[in-house]
């Protein structure tokens, strides 16, 4: 009986927990983000893309996109001229970096935990035809392409007896090169993510 009240007052407490972490303005650790957590239980309408900003003023669209951009990928380029961001490639979160949001779902998690996939995105901000301007993001996706599946343990203790016994040691070393990255298309759970950003800070 002891026990059941126990166990009753833990589920009491871990419920108060997610329910305060889940109203704005209530999370305080770093890693776990409010937005995050009110994406689970309430999530946004989607935002279209292009995202259409009413708002003339192209310098205050261009900071809060890159702002925004900033918290999911480190920046590779910004060319005002093109209207352009271009940002570094990112390996995927797997499901041991809870803090880390560029695998927005619990899917893209675990893909990205049983291969190795990374991200990058490609940003457009142009002029609407009827005033502000149109932004647009594009998340491309990519998995790792190598020679043989890495630390293969298959076939190790198979032996031919028509040739003679291989006695060269492989040397333990780094992880090898991948050979290149091969597209898996786009991300559209990553790209509503900065969408619905970019669209919260101005308040659409």
């Amino acid at each position: 009986m002891a026990n059941t009240r126990i166990v009753a007052k833990a589920i009491g407490v871990i419920g108060v927990a997610v329910l305060g972490l889940a109203l704005p303005g209530c999370a305080t650790s770093e890693w776990l983000h409010t937005s995050r957590v009110t994406q689970i239980f309430s999530p946004q309408p989607v935002a279209d893309n292009p995202l259409v900003v009413p708002i003339n003023d192209f310098e205050a669209v261009w900071n809060k996109t890159v702002a925004e951009v900033g918290a999911y990928f480190d920046i590779a380029s910004e060319n005002r001229l093109s209207r352009t961001i271009i940002t570094e490639p990112k390996i995927g979160a797997t499901v041991l970096e809870p803090w880390l949001g560029d695998s927005v779902t619990i899917g893209d998690r675990v893909e990205s935990t049983l291969q190795t996939m990374r991200r990058f995105a490609v940003i457009k901000i142009d002029p609407a035809p009827a005033g502000g301007f149109l932004v647009k993001v594009e998340v491309h996706k990519e998995l790792e392409d190598m020679v043989k599946p890495d630390r293969q343990a298959a076939g190790r203790a198979v032996f031919n007896n028509d040739f003679p016994v291989n006695r060269v040691r492989e040397v333990v070393g780094p992880v090898p090169v991948a050979v290149g990255w091969i597209p898996r298309g786009r991300d559209p759970n990553l790209e509503q993510a900065i969408l619905s950003g970019v669209r919260n800070a101005f308040f659409l």
